[in-house]
């Protein structure tokens, strides 16, 4: 039977006698209607073409950074491992992860240096850079003297080869004193 709603009109479930189906929509037809759906995919969309490089440039920044922190924190070993030991402790590139050899190409690296109760030359850290990130050195390596020296300024690069972001490049400059800084570098995309 049909209801008055106390307004004396009769209503049903399908909606007003003699009415509009305004009260149809607010009654309980719910949904998104195409044009709707098309609006909010083409919005979807265009924020996703404006996002994607940044977030590509926020990702290549961030592989730059670790790497760089990671090359940082071997050279740091090094030298307080040739402070620590009295003897001399080289950081180099490798490609065994047991000898120094890699020459200019730092992809892997090992600190090495002499134990002193045995008198063996033995790998202290050896570390790998990720696939898209490379790092070029000194083909001899760096050799840290047991006062924390080095016997000439070196520089170690850290590079991912892409335009985003525009510095592509850390370069790590260690001084005769064995102290570090680095400084970012537009490379044009490309690595040394």
């Amino acid at each position: 039977m049909p209801s008055t709603g106390g307004s004396g009109m009769a209503h049903t479930k399908q909606g007003r006698i003699g009415g509009s189906s305004r009260w149809l929509r607010v009654m309980g037809e719910t949904g998104f209607t195409l044009i709707e759906l098309m609006v909010t995919v083409a919005v979807v969309g265009i924020l996703a073409m404006v996002a994607v490089p940044a977030m590509t440039s926020l990702v290549n920044g961030n592989r730059l950074a670790g790497m760089t922190g990671e090359v940082t924190s071997s050279l740091q070993l090094a030298r307080s491992e040739a402070i620590r030991r009295n003897a001399r402790v080289t950081i180099c590139g490798s490609t065994d992860g047991t000898t120094c050899g890699g020459g200019g190409d730092w992809s892997r690296w090992i600190v090495t240096g002499r134990d002193n109760t045995t008198g063996v030359v033995e790998v202290i850290r050896d570390n790998a850079a990720p696939g898209s990130v490379q790092i070029s050195g000194p083909a001899g390596g760096i050799e840290f003297r047991p006062s924390g020296l080095i016997d000439g300024e070196e520089q170690l690069t850290v590079c991912v080869p892409t335009d985003s972001p525009e510095q592509n490049q850390r370069v790590i400059t260690v001084m005769i004193s064995g102290n570090l800084f680095t400084n970012r570098n537009n490379g044009g995309g490309a690595c040394p």
